[in-house]
C-alpha cells in the first residue's frame, strides 16, 4: 500500500513553517582568546598590527644591506664588518650600516638598515669579519613586515568555527578576546514507561536511554548545549511539566517518543495545550520518520524526534540540525557534501516512494574516489547508523539511483568520520 503524500506535510514546508513560527535567534557574549576553541565567530576579524610586525630572517644566517654585496664574487668575496648578534625577539636599536652584517637566527628581527640574510652556509666568519661571495638581492631570505597578515586585512569571518589554529591566530595578533555566538541550549527529553536512565542494571522489560545519550552528544558536537531531562512516563501531565521545565532552561525542545498519527500521541495531544493547532506541523512526508513534527512554543522551536533510531536521527539531520545552525549563528553541517558513488543500487521503499528519504551510508575511498554503501534495515536498528558515516537525502521525486550513480553524501559533526583507510 502506497501512502498517500497529501496527509502529511513536505519536508519543506514543515521547515518553513518552524523557523516561521521561532522568535530565538543567535544571542552573542565576549570571551578570552584561549577559550574561544571551537566557538563560533559573531565579528570579522580585521587586526590592528601586522604580522609580522618587522621583517624577520627565514634562515640562520647574516642580515645585511643587499648593496654592500654588489660586488661580491668568488674571485673576490666582499668583507662585511661583524657587529654582533641578534636574539630572538630581540629589537636592535643599532642601525646597520653599509658594509657592515649582523648575525641573525631564524624568526629573528632584522636591524633597521638590513634589507637581506646570507644563510650561515653561504658566508664565512673569521673574527670579526665575515666573507660573502655572491650577491643576494634585497628580500633575500626575508620575511617581510605583514606578510602573513597585513594590518586592516580581514582574516577571520563571521560565522566561522574556530580551529586550534584560528585561535593560535588569534592570539598572535594580541587579541585577548572575540565576540562569539553563544551556544544554543537544546533540552533533550525521552518519553516512554519501558525507559529507563539507570545505568548500573536494566529489569525485565525496561530499556535503557540510548536516544537521550545520542541526540546530546550529537548536540554537543555541533555547537550547541545539551540539556538532558532524561525520561518522563506516559502521562500527559507529567510531559507537560517536563516541557514547560525545558522552556524555561533552554533556546530549543527536542522530544523523543511518543508520537503516533494513529495510536497514542502523548507528545502530539501534549503540545496542542501549549499552542493552537494550525502551528503545529505533525505528519511529514519523510523516510524513515514520518510520525516526527515540529512546533514552536512561545518561539521556542520544538521537535518531535519518532521512537525507533533512524526515524528519530531523519528529523534530528533534517530539523534539529540546521535550527541549532541558525540559533547558533553558524551553519550546523559544519561541512559541505561530498561527492561519491553508489556501490549498491537503491531504490525507495514501495510504501513511501513520494517522501523525503534520508539514506544512511558508508563512505570508503577506491582508486577512483570516494564510494558510499547503502545501509538498509528495520528502522529500529541502530547497527545500521554505527555502520554508517554519513548520509543521502534523495528529494521526494526520485525513488531510485543505479549503482555507480553519483550522490551527495552528507557530513554531520559527531555522527561522521572518516576512518584511516578513507585517506591513507
Amino acid at each position: 500500500m502506497v501512502l498517500e503524500p497529501e496527509k502529511y506535510a513536505t519536508v519543506a514546508d514543515s521547515f518553513k513553517k518552524l523557523v516561521s513560527l521561532t522568535r530565538v535567534g543567535p544571542r552573542v557574549e565576549r570571551v578570552a582568546t584561549p577559550e574561544s576553541y571551537g566557538r563560533v565567530l559573531a565579528e570579522n576579524i580585521v587586526p590592528r598590527v601586522d604580522l609580522p610586525s618587522r621583517p624577520v630572517s627565514h634562515m640562520d644566517g647574516y642580515a645585511v644591506n643587499a648593496v654592500s654585496l654588489s660586488e661580491a664574487s668568488e674571485e673576490k668575496p666582499v668583507r662585511l664588518r661583524l657587529r654582533g648578534e641578534v636574539r630572538l625577539g630581540e629589537i636592535q636599536k643599532r642601525r646597520l650600516g653599509r658594509g657592515e652584517a649582523i648575525r641573525v637566527p631564524t624568526g629573528g628581527y632584522l636591524p633597521r638598515g638590513a634589507d637581506a640574510v646570507v644563510p650561515v652556509e653561504r658566508a664565512t666568519a673569521k673574527g670579526n669579519s665575515v666573507f660573502v661571495a655572491k650577491y643576494h638581492s634585497a628580500g633575500s631570505f626575508v620575511y617581510p613586515k605583514g606578510a602573513d597578515v597585513a594590518r586592516g586585512v580581514r582574516v577571520l569571518d563571521r560565522g566561522r568555527q574556530l580551529r586550534p589554529q584560528d585561535v593560535g591566530l588569534l592570539l598572535s595578533l594580541g587579541i585577548d578576546e572575540v565576540a562569539v555566538y553563544k551556544r544554543p541550549r537544546v533540552a533533550i527529553i525521552a518519553t516512554g514507561n519501558e525507559l529507563t536512565d539507570s545505568l548500573t542494571g536494566i529489569h525485565h522489560g525496561r530499556v535503557r536511554n540510548s536516544h537521550g545519550f545520542v541526540f546530546s552528544r550529537l548536540v554537543e558536537e555541533m555547537g550547541g548545549v545539551a540539556v538532558d531531562l532524561g525520561v518522563v512516563k506516559d502521562d500527559m501531565r507529567k510531559i507537560a511539566r517536563k516541557v514547560k521545565q525545558a522552556l524555561g532552561k533552554a533556546e530549543m525542545v527536542v522530544t523523543i517518543g511518543g508520537t503516533s498519527l494513529g495510536g497514542l500521541d502523548l507528545v502530539g495531544d501534549t503540545l496542542r495545550k501549549f499552542v493552537k493547532p494550525s502551528q503545529i506541523v505533525h505528519g511529514i512526508r519523510m523516510d524513515r520518520g514520518r510520525v516526527a513534527g515540529v512546533t514552536a512554543i512561545q518561539g521556542k522551536p520544538v521537535v518531535m524526534l519518532p521512537g525507533p533510531i533512524q526515524g528519530a536521527m531523519s528529523a534530528f539531520v533534517l530539523f534539529v540540525a540546521p535550527m541549532i545552525g541558525a540559533i547558533g549563528g553558524h551553519d550546523a553541517t559544519m561541512n559541505r557534501p561530498v561527492k561519491a558513488k553508489l556501490t549498491e543500487a537503491w531504490e525507495a521503499r514501495k510504501r513511501f516512494p513520494n517522501f523525503t528519504k534520508v539514506v544512511y551510508v558508508r563512505l570508503s575511498q577506491a582508486e577512483t574516489g570516494l564510494e558510499a554503501t547503502p545501509m538498509v534495515g528495520e528502522t529500529e536498528s541502530m547497527t545500521i547508523l554505527t555502520s554508517a558515516n554519513g548520509y543521502v537525502i534523495v528529494p521526494e521525486e526520485r525513488t531510485e539511483i543505479p549503482r555507480g550513480g553519483t550522490v551527495e553524501v552528507h557530513l554531520l559533526p559527531g555522527f561522521s568520520y572518516l576512518a584511516d583507510r578513507l585517506f591513507d
